[in-house]
């Protein structure tokens, strides 16, 4: 029997939704796409697993008794996953550290060249993640550590230590109602189409659409963006406005704003780790973090307070060269 992982996680959603349409918004993919997926593992397992009807989409007693076996294996998967990479980086002396956009922007290379320092012995690797994993690597334990966004769904098994909180803003196109403004209320956007997000994060989604400030009336997403310099393209195109964090001014603006959001949390960003693997490796990558971050507090504060107004990216900071306690 030829069954992919995909195709159980795809079956478990429609499962759990009873509505193919309401599955492949939580999936991020077509309907026609997840329907035919569907129907290739109901030929694998040579049984209809769904009962379907214009109205309605309903369990077949063989579908009902497939989820029953079935709901643990996709977490399990991910727990070997993440249990064989886990022991291969003990072995080899390997840390891999997972960057999502942006990484932790002036920080970034600090950090990496200070832990080198302190760490000679230990192989660093980077991986470079996009908006479509917000857990930046961890969620699947193919990171180590990782400098990510919050908030995520990670639910018990993340820990994190915060390096600063960004401002967020709303990037509009140039030629907007709001583009002249000097800042605005973030419920002023409650009618203004959003630029979406190729993730199934539902945490990282309400953040970025600013589900706290819509008082229950649900966002209208159009297209899709994985990286800052698409969400230009998309706002510079005039699909709809992008809520995001200040110091998107770096990327080239095509006919694009960026307004000050007054009353929306600002953007947290920190290296994150799995609770279940905190490794000596992971413990000293945090310390230099921490370090680094202690000792450049005129940085943190200019991250955290930015001028709008200023497109230059500023110089990477020095590196402190201490020793390891």
């Amino acid at each position: 029997m030829d069954v992919h992982t995909r195709q159980l996680r795809y079956f478990v959603a429609v499962a759990d939704e009873l509505n193919f349409t309401r599955a492949a918004a939580r999936l991020h993919i077509t309907q026609q796409t997840l329907s035919a997926q569907i129907r290739q593992l109901e030929k694998a397992v040579d049984v209809p697993l769904f009962r379907r009807t214009t109205r309605s989409v309903e369990l077949t007693a063989a579908g009902a008794a497939f989820l029953a076996e079935l709901r643990w294996v996709p977490a399990a998967i991910d727990r070997s996953v993440h249990t064989a990479r886990r022991a291969a980086a003990n072995e080899s002396g390997v840390l891999t550290i997972g960057i999502g956009e942006g990484g932790a922007l002036t920080l970034t290379e600090p950090i990496l060249a200070e832990f080198r320092s302190r760490h000679p012995g230990i192989r660093v690797d980077v991986k470079v993640y996009s908006y479509a994993d917000p857990s930046v690597g961890l969620a699947d334990g193919s990171v180590d550590v990782a400098y990510l966004r919050l908030p995520i769904d990670g639910g018990d098994w993340l820990r994190s230590e915060t390096l600063f909180v960004e401002p967020r803003v709303v990037m509009v196109p140039g030629t907007h109602r709001f583009a002249t403004r000097d800042v605005l209320a973030a419920a002023e956007l409650a009618d203004e189409p959003i630029v979406g997000h190729v993730c199934a994060d539902r945490a990282w989604i309400d953040f970025w659409s600013l589900a706290d400030h819509r008082d229950g009336k649900p966002a209208r997403f159009v297209g899709s963006a994985s990286s800052v310099l698409e969400e230009v393209q998309c706002v510079g195109a005039g699909l709809g406005c992008v809520v995001t964090v200040a110091s998107a001014r770096w990327v080239p603006p095509v006919g694009v704003a960026l307004v000050p959001l007054a009353d929306a949390r600002g953007s947290e960003l920190a290296v994150g780790w799995r609770v279940d693997h905190h490794t000596e490796a992971v413990r000293a990558f945090v310390a230099v973090a921490r370090a680094v971050r202690d000792a450049n507090p005129q940085t943190v504060y200019a991250l955290a307070h930015p001028d709008l107004n200023d497109r230059s990216i500023p110089p990477t900071i020095p590196v402190i060269h201490s020793q390891s306690p």
